[in-house]
């Protein structure tokens, strides 16, 4: 028996104890929709990374470069596809096309979201 649970459990579990981070799940999703090409750490260094005409960003400098404060809105913005500007790279594909739409989805764009602002150096 797999005792695994799925971002969706995870969702639910998050729901149910009134969670308003949840890193865990962001890894999840980040792990399986983002490391292939910005790599198990965020530094742009995945496996994939050095197949593509643009290189990936380092998702652990996105503070720094914002003067300290993690740019929410923008990554969010990003990751779902609006604004994106020619710095980007056709490969990375729009969070609808990987989550869906929805409450799920809407929850799993939060957490990504949630991880990515742990990892700031």
């Amino acid at each position: 028996m797999r005792l695994g649970l799925s971002i969706v459990g995870l969702a639910a579990v998050a729901a149910l104890l009134g969670c308003v981070h949840n890193v865990g799940a962001g890894r999840l999703v980040y792990d399986k929709n983002c490391v292939m090409c910005h790599g198990a750490e965020g530094r742009g260094d995945g496996d994939f990374a050095d197949k593509l005409l643009k290189l990936p960003p380092d998702l652990t400098a996105l503070e720094r470069v914002n003067g300290g404060e993690f740019p929410r809105l923008r990554v969010s913005e990003s990751i779902i596809g609006d604004g994106r500007g020619d710095h980007f790279s056709g490969a990375m594909p729009e969070f609808s096309d990987m989550a869906g739409s929805g409450a799920v989805a809407s929850f799993q764009l939060d957490a990504v979201l949630d991880y990515l602002e742990s990892i700031q150096e």
